[in-house]
């Protein structure tokens, strides 16, 4: 959210002074002072509104609250090792509820608005990160056209890089332009998954020769598995790309949405040529 920055100029000294007399008494000087003031209290450097993980977080534009996001929490439960980069990023649930006011935009917490900021600084974008793979049960379905001035609980999935201390999410949809940073207790690690040993059985039987008799049969092409569908599932960034793991479950065809919106069967959007071609 970015909130002007309003300055106002410090008061020129105002001096009070007494009325003359015929006595010795001297003249009495009184300044009055004004605090300058900006509409920007309380964001951080980045410009976002900042709490600790777990803390709620309530952006508010011209006095009316725009969105509360409370019950923060992150979990590696049912979330499978990151397949791009597995001993560098730590594949979460990140759990909440939003409490929206008047103003509703799509979807709210989608996957790729969020961002992560390392120890030094260092701004990396979840979109590339991610590996597409969602945690079981983390869909983003929950918050997606929540009406005005409602509520619900959800979970989305994010790919987190180690050494991660602030979680940011950053939206401009619907005309809205707000941030929010969640500071975690502690930086993020990755867990080294061993891979699994290979069973060697202690013996092995001795070979068998056998002669069968060779049948004939008519070669058939094997089937093959239906191709994914061609799309994005954050940004539009270069050509679309086939969206492996991904299904479409339907278009979303009203109005509101981008032609070619896309809601796939794990909970999850994005945009696809099959959806736009309808």
């Amino acid at each position: 959210m970015r909130l002007r920055t309003v300055a106002i100029a410090p008061a020129l000294p105002l001096l009070l002074l007494t009325a003359c007399s015929s006595s010795d008494d001297t003249s009495t000087e009184q300044t009055i002072s004004v605090t300058t003031t900006t509409a920007d209290a309380g964001l951080n450097s980045r410009g976002a509104v900042e709490v600790q993980l777990g803390e709620t977080a309530t952006v508010t534009k011209n006095g009316v609250t725009v969105v509360e996001i409370s019950g923060t929490a992150l979990s590696t439960e049912g979330c499978e090792v990151n397949t791009t980069k597995a001993g560098e990023i730590s594949k979460q649930a990140f759990t909440a509820t939003v409490q929206i006011g008047p103003e509703s935009i799509t979807q709210w917490l989608w996957p790729s608005d969020f961002y992560y900021v390392d120890g030094g600084g260092k701004i990396t974008k979840n979109i590339n990160t991610s590996d597409s793979e969602p945690c079981d049960g983390a869909g983003s379905g929950a918050f997606i056209d929540l009406p005005p001035n409602s509520s619900a609980d959800g979970a989305v999935t994010l790919d987190i890089p180690a050494g991660t201390e602030v979680i940011g999410y950053y939206t401009t949809q619907g005309g809205q332009d707000l941030r929010v940073e969640w500071i975690l207790p502690e930086p993020v690690t990755v867990t080294e998954v061993a891979p699994a040993a290979e069973h060697t059985p202690a013996s092995a039987p001795a070979a068998v020769t056998t002669t069968a008799a060779v049948v004939p049969t008519t070669w058939s092409e094997p089937e093959t598995e239906s191709a994914p569908p061609v799309g994005y599932t954050g940004a539009p960034n270069g050509a679309p790309q086939p969206l492996v793991g991904k299904a479409i479950d339907y278009c979303m065809t009203d109005p509101i949405y981008q032609r070619g919106t896309t809601m796939f069967t794990d909970g999850t959007t994005g945009w696809t040529q099959e959806c736009a071609g309808q």
